[in-house]
């Protein structure tokens, strides 16, 4: 077992105790007095912390982006040829690049 799982486990031991040991009648206001067990509220308001925690902590995919610094002139335009992306280099910057 993992450190995250162990964790887990232990979190969820102790609200299943504290559930458990919450059985008495509670009032509770939502629009109006309804007269319902604490383990009903605790476990009801444990579920909306946890869908709650899972959207604000979840992990999101990264977006690539992507960098085009080819500055074109309209002389530019007409000529085919490719241009290298290292063509106005300094040579101390090619070697930089080249230990990479």
């Amino acid at each position: 077992m993992n450190v995250k799982s162990i964790i887990s486990a232990i979190i969820l031991a102790t609200v299943i105790i504290v559930l458990f040991f919450n059985r008495e009648e509670a009032t509770f206001w939502l629009f109006g007095t309804i007269h319902t067990s604490k383990l009903i509220i605790l476990g009801i308001f444990f579920l909306l912390g946890m869908i709650a925690g899972g959207f604000l902590f979840r992990r999101r995919k990264k977006k690539e982006y992507s960098v085009s610094n080819f500055h074109n002139t309209d002389s530019d335009l007409n000529d085919t040829t490719p241009i290298a992306p290292t063509s106005n280099l300094s040579d101390a910057d090619r070697d930089y690049l080249r230990r990479d």
